[in-house]
């Protein structure tokens, strides 16, 4: 017991168990829907290039592929490859944990560590696949650790390491570069207040730094492209199907290729404009369908409103879809996620209630959640989008109702 009290960490340790349990029952080899792409770039990677050739071109960034190239290039399975998933999300609850510890009583720290490790569509799902779901859980959790650590205690290690986990989250999903951008606006504004400004100017080197370890990456899409910042092409795709017109569709990404296309009741309404487009390249191919997109949210505004509701209630509950029978499970989607967006809506009341009493660190984990929220909203909106903001949510939810509990005592 004496271990434990000191190495309190130990007592996550039946986490780690119940996911490897997990995996040995849902771990298989089948490659189905995204996981044969991060496959192919793995691949590419350990042959000196990236990019693929065909609309797949920059389809996501290097991160993810990074990490898996290290275990093909020593011969690993599919198998050992899915495993680490059992090892990002532990190591991403250890990180919780600790960033915990610096604003709780060990005891709330473990359980709110918990709360977040037992939250079953992300493990679920997570162990199961070759996806960036695990890792990019794991930076997250490492990101928010070490970015606290830095405000709370200043060094040069603790900041290099944060800038190396931003880098690396903007790396494995493109999003978030996006998201640092508007971070960085939003830091720029509270910049302007005295008592925030020594941990701003910390938070912007971050940023700052982030970006800068992401540059070699930038240069490469630059020499494919003549475009600069340029991560992915696979955003005019969700924006052009966010966007659709036509009554029957709410909006939903749709994999436009294929016999599967064929046979979609979107190949009717789509394909001819599709087709008018299919001789460009990746990049105008992913240029004139954000150009498609504008022009359908100017003509059609209240359309595009009832799409984009659509697309939030998709993110957290995977419904409606066009066209389709809602199956049964969607309700194991929509039981957790639900009480996670009731907790959004409370956090952010609350936030905004005790404002003058919320420190500038879970003001930053506010921002990057909520900011993320509203970019994925506006892309591929699935739950397990989701998954690698729920640190930065969890944190600011716990914070902000255990700050408004303490005030009403």
């Amino acid at each position: 017991m004496k271990l434990f009290k000191q190495y309190s960490v130990l007592y996550l340790l039946p986490l780690l168990f119940i996911y490897i349990a997990i995996s040995i029952v849902v771990v298989n080899n089948e490659l189905g829907g995204d996981q044969e792409r991060y496959l192919i770039f793995a691949k590419n990677l350990l042959n000196g290039s990236y990019a693929m050739d065909g609309p797949l071109f920059l389809w996501n960034g290097p991160g993810y592929p990074i990490i898996i190239s290290l275990f093909l290039f020593l011969s690993e399975s599919v198998e050992v490859i899915k495993g680490l998933n059992v090892i990002f999300l532990f190591l991403g609850i250890v990180f919780f944990y600790k960033t915990c510890c610096q604003f709780f009583n060990k005891r709330l720290a473990l359980l709110f560590s918990y709360l977040l490790g037992f939250y079953y569509p992300n493990v679920l799902f997570s162990i199961r696949y070759v996806l960036t779901e695990a890792f990019a859980f794991f930076l997250a959790c490492g990101l928010l650790y070490y970015l606290n650590s830095c405000l709370l205690k200043p060094s040069k290690v603790k900041l290099g390491l944060a800038s190396f986990f931003l880098a690396f989250l903007i790396l494995t999903k493109v999003v978030f570069a996006y998201v640092v951008f508007a971070v960085i606006g939003v830091l720029i504004l509270f910049a302007v207040f005295k008592k925030y400004r020594r941990e701003v100017y910390r938070l912007l080197i971050i940023c700052l730094l982030a970006n800068i370890i992401t540059l070699p990456y930038l240069f490469y899409t630059y020499n494919l492209t003549g475009k600069f910042p340029y991560y992915s092409n696979s955003g005019g795709q969700c924006v052009y199907w966010l966007s659709t017109p036509y009554e029957d569709e709410l909006g939903e990404w749709v994999l436009a290729g294929g016999n599967t296309f064929e046979k979609r009741p979107q190949y009717k309404t789509h394909n001819e404009y599709l087709n008018s487009i299919n001789q460009l390249g990746p990049v105008e191919k992913d240029a004139a369908l954000k150009e498609k997109a504008l022009e359908n949210i100017k003509n059609n505004p209240k359309k595009f409103l009832k799409n984009y509701i659509s697309n939030v209630s998709r993110l957290f509950l995977n419904i409606p879809n066009s066209y389709t029978y809602q199956e049964f499970s969607f309700i194991l989607i929509a039981v957790p996620n639900s009480f996670v967006f009731v907790f959004l809506c409370i956090s952010i009341l609350l936030t905004l209630f005790l404002r003058k009493r919320i420190t500038i660190d879970i003001i930053f984990s506010a921002s990057f959640a909520v900011i993320y929220l509203f970019g994925s909203s506006l892309l591929c909106a699935y739950p397990r989008m989701l998954f690698p903001i729920l640190p930065f949510m969890f944190l600011w939810f716990f914070y902000v109702i255990n700050l408004w509990k303490t005030s009403e005592t």
